[in-house]
């Protein structure tokens, strides 16, 4: 989810790839009676970033369902823990200073954020940071899926719940200040870093993004309770019977899909046939670019 989803990793920019062969990842994992065509998703973006790959289009008509990580288009009740604590009385004086600081370089208030749990404080920070570089969720692709499938009345199937996501972040350690306290620290280094994060996405750079990947500061706790642990309950779901014979496309943020925890090498020790769709290229970092409309 936010690792993936919008995380210091940011996985959100278009770029036009200057490799004119290689697509974004795309695999199919399949067994007997199931196939799963699996696409990496960025959450917010930009027209420029379609089409999409066509080995992940061409499976549309004859897809059974379209399976996201939640229907983020569906009425849903989810509700925030009043509970929790907020940031201002999380963080130190020094914390709060650097706050205030990134805030004010992101052109946010640093009121909102005080009065916010940490990982909510950390989320709007991320998206603020890619609606600065010209970004909106209204472009990610799982978004231009979910309205895509609702129009052709594609069956739409969801790995977890809105709410479920939401009492994930609140079960962080101190509810997200180390997620927090990530971005506010490294916040020149991700602007800097992600034309680079998103030309290897576009390229379906494996081996550059799993570096990303790796090079991320969360804690070990912080990426098994977001990345992995998920990785394993979404690989349990798609081997069980709730996924009956047909074809799944399935739109995850894109760092599920990488390395041994990853949820293709998941699938394939629950017995599934894995198979890429798309070529990829080693990605050439672009310089920072602003997109506009």
């Amino acid at each position: 989810m936010f690792k993936s989803l919008l995380s210091k990793l940011l996985l959100l920019v278009p770029v036009f790839s200057s490799w004119s062969h290689a697509e974004p990842l795309v695999w199919m994992a399949q067994d007997s009676q199931r196939q799963f065509i699996l696409l990496g998703s960025i959450h917010a973006g930009h027209p420029s970033l379609y089409p999409l790959p066509q080995a992940f289009l061409n499976h549309w008509r004859s897809a059974n369902a379209l399976v996201v990580e939640a229907n983020i288009l569906a009425p849903n009740q989810a509700r925030i823990n009043p509970a929790i604590p907020l940031t201002e009385s999380l963080l130190s004086t020094e914390e709060k200073t650097a706050l205030l600081d990134t805030a004010r370089k992101a052109g946010l208030k640093v009121t909102p954020l005080l009065k916010s749990p940490p990982w909510l404080a950390a989320i709007q920070l991320q998206m603020k940071m890619a609606d600065n570089a010209g970004l909106s969720p209204a472009h990610g692709i799982d978004m231009t899926l979910l309205r895509r499938a609702e129009k052709d009345q594609l069956p739409i199937k969801e790995l977890e719940s809105v709410q479920q996501q939401i009492t994930l972040m609140e079960q962080l350690d101190d509810h997200g200040k180390d997620l927090l306290m990530a971005t506010v620290g490294e916040w020149e280094q991700l602007e800097s870093q992600l034309q680079c994060m998103i030309s290897a996405w576009q390229a379906g750079d494996l081996a550059q993004l799993q570096r990303i990947f790796d090079d991320s500061h969360y804690s070990a706790k912080t990426d098994e309770l977001l990345i992995y642990a998920r990785n394993r309950d979404w690989a349990n779901q798609m081997a069980s019977e709730y996924y009956p014979p047909g074809k799944y496309l399935v739109v995850v943020g894109a760092m599920h899909l990488l390395g041994p925890q990853g949820l293709p090498a998941l699938l394939s020790h629950q017995g599934f046939t894995l198979e890429p769709l798309t070529q990829s290229a080693k990605a050439i970092c672009p310089s920072t670019q602003k997109y506009t409309s």
